[in-house]
Parts: structure tokens; C-alpha cells; sequence
């Protein structure tokens, strides 16, 4: 029997994180059949593998890509993540998914979330999780992808952006939504209690709506309530929400505080939540920045009511003064359901502004807010209220540290052992210039793990295969082994490397010489087929 794919000679690191070892593997349609020694098999295709690494298909844990996987584009807009050796992909995260979806609700999240939508607009074409997962399948998909279903997608459904704690039947109906989106394939529930409406719950209506996940044992994914002042006692809540509810909780984009006190209480009620059996997972990505919703900037009260009830408020002296007043001076207190329900403050005059779809307005792409308010001739806050009355609201942030302090502490977190990698992209559509999209995964096994030897490259490998398989129950799926599905990445551990950095843009990874996704080849030696689609669309009870 001549089998489909030969993959010879390969140093195979197979995602567990043990040592290297030279074999060979062999795929069979969509699985990997065996991996050993195969001199006399014959095969359709024979790839040498000699001084490469052979490794599992890298796993995107934490991304935003959920509302852009329906456009026919996606193939094409994507193509870095198979140059960064990515099969899988994970979305939904931060509380936001496209389904379920209540269709008269369209136009919060569209403007809440416009990073996460193609620019030419999407159409909801289903209204259940499963409706959504069966759209995807039929469009065909170029990754396999698992998502999680969004807390703040299922709130402004049930209850618009209301600044107040949700009545029984309210929870009762998202409850519903929750469980019917797991029973149809979602892989858990995501919370963005940073982001409008989810920053207006409180821990009790989370911990009851969470309470849907123990029947299926699924994880809780939250994006805390804060991720600087208060880190501690937002990482407190969600592993209280998790500890009650008997179920595994994955801190996204665990950051750790913004002070040594605050870091170091949020570490230890990590450690002695383990010690108490709950099962605590986090990811990270190798840059030290991120990019969000411009509307996340603004005091959470101001969106009450919706988006008009935005614009309306803005076009009031005396509310746009309070609002800058609470931007600049306010600092967030908790539980912050009780103090004007800001949880975090990240503007500044160095957060550089992207997604304007006006043509006046294209020439401010990426500027810094300092240098477009002085070509407008105002503050940086009167700058950032009219952009955001002129561009609809459909705008988003990015901000970095560029300093080498900042890459040793997220090198210190990407080296914990529990910390899985991820991009966390947003604007993909809009040439985001954050570096993620680029060189990810690829600094990881490059720079951080080869070159400066935080951690090994097999350590590095399994970071991005079987711990997110595990952290995100991703079945058959993160480690080379007989019968698992062949998504497979082939690199070159003296040369990979990221090319991009925080001033150097949209520069492909290097390193990267074969994918397979499913068996099939999308990568071979750097040529990239964007019309293989060989990805699958995942669900929990079938994945």
C-alpha cells in the first residue's frame, strides 16, 4: 500500500517536551499512521526531513480571528500564521465570539469589536453557535479551529450594554444560550470583564452562569477584570468562579500586575489554588504590548444604554469634560461594579490609533494620539472623543514597551511551565503593525529558547502543541503520536527566527519549511497554498 506522506530523517520534537529524537513519520490521509524507521515504505510524497525538526502543528490559543474565519479572504489575510508553523487556531476569546447572536444586537458588538471584523463588514448568516460552526464548514476553513463562546456576546444579546447587574431571568437566559453553544461545539466560555457589558456583571452572575460549564467540564477563559491595579483580586475572582463551579479556569494574556506586591499575591493565589487541586492554566505572547477596542479606553458608564447613547453623551460639554476628567485622573477601584465600573486605565500620549475608514482620516493610521492631536490642534482626549464620534467608534488602540526590561518579564512568564503561546491579534484585517501576526511563535523557538536559552526548543514546542491541547481539551490533536491527526510542522532549529519587531513591519517568519494540516501540505519549503483549505472546523464533542 503506497502511503501518502513520508516525512524521512526528521529530528522529531513530539510535544510532550521530551528529548529530540531521529525518526521517521508516516501519514495516511488524515492521520499520522507510525512513526520509526521506514527505509523500505514507499510513499506519494517524500519529504526530507534531514536536519530539520519534525513537531506537531502549532496551536494559536488565544485569538480574536473568530469574526474574520467566514470571509472567503481569511486563506489569504492569514498567511503569516502558517509561515509561524500554526495548524490550530483558537477563538472567541476576551468574552466576544459571533455566536450565538441576536441579530438585533449586530451593531454593539460590531462597533465594540470592529478590530476583530474584515473591513469590508460581515454578515451574521446564522443565529445559533451550531449554525455558525456548520457556515465555517461549508466555506471551507485554511486552519482548524476550536472556539470558546463569549460571555459579552451572550449579555448584550439577552440585555443591549445596560450599566447594571442582571436580573434571574436574564442569567437564566444566557444560561440557556451557554449551554445549548456547548452541546453544539463551543470549547468553554470566555469572559472580557475589562470590556463592555461584561465589565458591568458582577461575581455572582458570573459564577452562576459559569455554573452551565460543570456538566461539561469545560474551561472557564477569562480576560480578568484587571490586569493592573487590582490583577490580584481579578485573578481571585475568576478562581473562585472556577473552584465553586468544579472546573479547569486558562488566565488569558496572564500578565502578573503592574507593581511587585500586586504581581506576587496574584502568582501565590495561582499556586495555592493548584495545591487545592483547581486546574489553572495561562497563555502569553513573547512581545511586551497589546491592542484593544478604542471604546475600551473610555469610562465603562459612558456606553450605558448603547451606542447612540455614546455619541449623545459626547456631544455634551459637560459629560465629555467629566469623561476626560475620569480618563486622565480616575483610578480604578474595587469591586469596580460599585465604582464607576473602570477596571483599568492604558492610554497615554504614546497609543498609537488604527482602523480609520474615512479617507480625512487615513492619514492618522498607526500615529501616535500625541502627534494626531497637535496636526488637529487639540489634546490628546478631545483628540480621542472626536476621532471617536467621527470613525463611528470603529477604531482600535495599539501600545507597546519597547525596552529591554519589559522583554525579561515576558520572558520570565513565557518560561512558566503551565504558559502556553499566543498572539492575541486583533485588526488583522487593517495591517495591524503589532508584531504577533509576524514573528510569534518563531521568537519563541528562535530568539527566546536557541539564542538566549530561557528554555529549551523542545520546551518551547510543547508550549505551543499539547499544553494548549490539554488547556484548551483539544483532542487528538498537539502531539506527533500514531493516530493523531497529522497537523505537522517542519522548521530549521538554526535559522527559525522572527524578522519583525515594534518599527519593522509585516517581515514573513524564517525557519519555517513544511506544514501539514490534516495531511495535506500548505506549506512546502516556503511556497504557501492558500487554496488547500485542509483545515477542520472543531468541536468539543468531536474534535
Amino acid at each position: 500500500m503506497s502511503n501518502d506522506v513520508l516525512i524521512r530523517n526528521g529530528l522529531v520534537m513530539d510535544g510532550t517536551g521530551t528529548s529530540a529524537f531521529k525518526a521517521d513519520v508516516l501519514v495516511n490521509g488524515d492521520k499520522i499512521e507510525d512513526i520509526g524507521s521506514f527505509n523500505e515504505v514507499d510513499a506519494t510524497k517524500i519529504i526530507n526531513a534531514e536536519g530539520l525538526v519534525v513537531a506537531p502543528g502549532f496551536i494559536d490559543c488565544h485569538t480574536h480571528l473568530d469574526f474574520f474565519f467566514p470571509n472567503p479572504r481569511h486563506a489569504e489575510v492569514l498567511e503569516s500564521w502558517v509561515h509561524q508553523g500554526v495548524t490550530t487556531i483558537v477563538g472567541g476569546n476576551c468574552g466576544y465570539s459571533p455566536a450565538p447572536i441576536n441579530h438585533d444586537k449586530e451593531e454593539l458588538i460590531n462597533t465594540f469589536w470592529n478590530f476583530a471584523l474584515p473591513h469590508d463588514g460581515l454578515k451574521y448568516e446564522w443565529n445559533t453557535f451550531k449554525e455558525y460552526l456548520d457556515v465555517l464548514q461549508r466555506n471551507g476553513q485554511a486552519f482548524n479551529i476550536a472556539l470558546l463562546t463569549g460571555f459579552n456576546t451572550l449579555r448584550t444579546n439577552v440585555m443591549g450594554w445596560d450599566a447594571r447587574l442582571a436580573k434571574p431571568e436574564e442569567i437564566s437566559d444566557m444560561k440557556k444560550m451557554l449551554k445549548s453553544s456547548l452541546k453544539e461545539g463551543s470549547f468553554g466560555l470566555s469572559l472580557g470583564l475589562y470590556y463592555v457589558p461584561g465589565t458591568y456583571s458582577n461575581t455572582n452572575e458570573l459564577m452562576d452562569v459559569a455554573s452551565v460549564l460543570t456538566e461539561f467540564k469545560a474551561p472557564l477563559v477569562p480576560h480578568t477584570r484587571g490586569l493592573t491595579n487590582h490583577y490580584d483580586k481579578a485573578v481571585q475572582e475568576v478562581i473562585d468562579i472556577a473552584e465553586v463551579n468544579k472546573i479547569p479556569l486558562q488566565l488569558s494574556h496572564h500578565a502578573g500586575g503592574t507593581t511587585q506586591r500586586v504581581r506576587r499575591k496574584a502568582i501565590k493565589a495561582v499556586k495555592l489554588a493548584k495545591e487545592r487541586g483547581l486546574e489553572i492554566g495561562h497563555d502569553n505572547m513573547p512581545w511586551a504590548g497589546g491592542c484593544t477596542a478604542v471604546l475600551a479606553h473610555l469610562p465603562p458608564w459612558i456606553l450605558d444604554g448603547g451606542i447612540e447613547k455614546l455619541f449623545e453623551r459626547l456631544q455634551d460639554s459637560d459629560t465629555r469634560k467629566q469623561a476626560i476628567d475620569e480618563i486622565k485622573n480616575y483610578e480604578p477601584q474595587w469591586p469596580n461594579w460599585e465604582h464607576n465600573y473602570m477596571t483599568d486605565k492604558f492610554f497615554d500620549k504614546h497609543t498609537h490609533i488604527c482602523g480609520f475608514k474615512l479617507e480625512r482620516n487615513k492619514k492618522f493610521e498607526y500615529e501616535t494620539i500625541q502627534k494626531i492631536a497637535k496636526e488637529l490642534k487639540t489634546d490628546i482626549y478631545n483628540a480621542l472623543l472626536d476621532l471617536i464620534i467621527d470613525e463611528k467608534g470603529k477604531l482600535f488602540t495599539v501600545g507597546y514597551m519597547d525596552h529591554p526590561l519589559a522583554e525579561k518579564y515576558y520572558n520570565e512568564l513565557i518560561a512558566d511551565p503551565d504558559c502556553s503561546i499566543e498572539t492575541d491579534v486583533v485588526g488583522v484585517d487593517f495591517n495591524n503593525p503589532f508584531p504577533v501576526s509576524y514573528g510569534n511563535f518563531t521568537k519563541v523557538l528562535g530568539e527566546i529558547a536557541r539564542d538566549r536559552k530561557v528554555i529549551s526548543q523542545e520546551e518551547a514546542v510543547r508550549k505551543m502543541t499539547f499544553l494548549p491541547a490539554q488547556q484548551m481539551q483539544i483532542k487528538e490533536r498537539g502531539i506527533l503520536r500514531n493516530g493523531y491527526f497529522a497537523d505537522i510542522t517542519i522548521f530549521n532549529p538554526r535559522t527559525i527566527n522572527s524578522r519583525v519587531t515594534f518599527k519593522k513591519h509585516f517581515q514573513k517568519s524564517k525557519g519555517i519549511e513544511y506544514v501539514l494540516i490534516n495531511g495535506k501540505i500548505v506549506l512546502e519549503q516556503g511556497n504557501y497554498n492558500a487554496n488547500a483549505f485542509a483545515g477542520k472546523v472543531l468541536r468539543r464533542n468531536d474534535s
